[in-house]
């Protein structure tokens, strides 16, 4: 069938592109006024991105996001977005 054909075009977090709110798991997180602020659209919850992993202690450069994988840490693949 055309199942796959179909589905790979149109996954959810590829179409968005964007990365998942921490809170309710959802691909709505959008920047902010304020550089390294983000805010969920769907739950409306509000995040600050450290440069500091709260998981494993290991320092990252904050720059302007445009991926989600930066999100992440380099290191033990936490997220270095904290609520805000």
């Amino acid at each position: 069938m055309s199942d796959s054909s179909e589905s790979s075009g149109l996954d959810g977090g590829s179409v968005l592109n964007r990365a998942p709110c921490p809170n309710c798991g959802e691909p709505w997180l959008r920047p902010t006024q304020l550089p390294g602020r983000l805010r969920c659209v769907n739950c409306l919850s509000r995040f600050e991105l450290v440069s500091q992993c709260p998981n494993c202690g290991e320092h990252g450069t904050i720059a302007r996001m445009s991926q989600t994988e930066d999100l992440q840490c380099q290191q033990c693949g936490a997220s270095m977005l904290q609520v805000a």
